[in-house]
């Protein structure tokens, strides 16, 4: 008996494969043409068409080379969380929340045209990121298939780049976040490693890397100090209540 829980245990903690939310991410992205999908596995979707000084805000955190692919990570996490910011302008995206619905929320329809599950967001973050990469941003980094891990209970997915020089995998998730704050970049396998019984927990908190990033808005210790880009997007979501 001892051996076949052990065998079960071993089974569930073993490395998914790679599997598809189902959802296809083009291949090519233009910037007047974005697709963005949200109400959860993609139910609803937008195209959107970022203007040329929109797209300039975006460009602009990789105006400077970085000189390590760790840099350059941080500069993929903040241009992510203000592509979030972007596109909220232009769809019911700004509404929303961390995970996927609140606790104990009774009226949905407050929140919904807007919500992501984490098909939605690894589908957007997957598009951002080509497009970012597409656009000769990426340096040190390209946009591979999307990272996925599964558990008893659950599984979920997120965008995910692979470093040039070594090989390594970083999983780019936005889905523990709101819209616009940034996203969480942790090494692929630890990101992979969770334990048995659900695959939606946060662990990136036992990461110490400089790379996990949480409750931080995009803009966060950037060029523009911590509160401008925070409470530009503050100040729009607010508007649209």
């Amino acid at each position: 008996m001892r051996i076949l829980f052990a065998v079960f245990l071993m089974v569930l903690v073993a490395p998914a494969a790679a599997k598809s939310p189902g959802v296809e991410v083009p291949d090519r992205v233009d910037i007047a043409a974005i697709p963005v999908c949200y109400d959860f596995a993609c139910k609803s979707s937008a195209v959107v068409d970022l203007s040329v000084a929109e797209w300039r805000e975006v460009a602009d955190w990789f105006a400077v080379a970085a000189p390590t692919p760790e840099q350059e990570r941080q500069q993929i996490q903040q241009a992510i969380g203000w592509m979030e910011v972007l596109i909220g302008r232009h769809t019911p995206t700004h509404k929303d929340l961390a995970f996927n619905l609140p606790a104990g929320q009774e009226n949905l329809s407050d929140l919904f045209p807007g919500q992501q599950d984490c098909i939605d967001e690894a589908v957007n973050t997957t598009t951002y990121l080509r497009l970012l990469e597409q656009q000769g941003l990426l340096r040190h980094h390209v946009v591979i298939e999307q990272a996925y891990r599964k558990a008893f209970f659950d599984q979920h997915w997120a965008g995910q780049v692979r470093e040039i020089v070594s090989g390594k995998r970083y999983v780019v998730d936005s889905w523990f976040q709101p819209n616009g704050y940034l996203p969480i970049i942790q090494n692929s396998p630890d990101w992979e490693d969770i334990l048995p019984l659900s695959a939606l927990v946060d662990s990136s908190r036992r990461d110490e890397s400089p790379d996990a990033g949480r409750n931080a808005p995009a803009g966060a210790g950037n060029r523009c100090g911590f509160n401008c880009r925070r409470d530009k997007r503050d100040a729009e979501i607010q508007n649209r209540k």
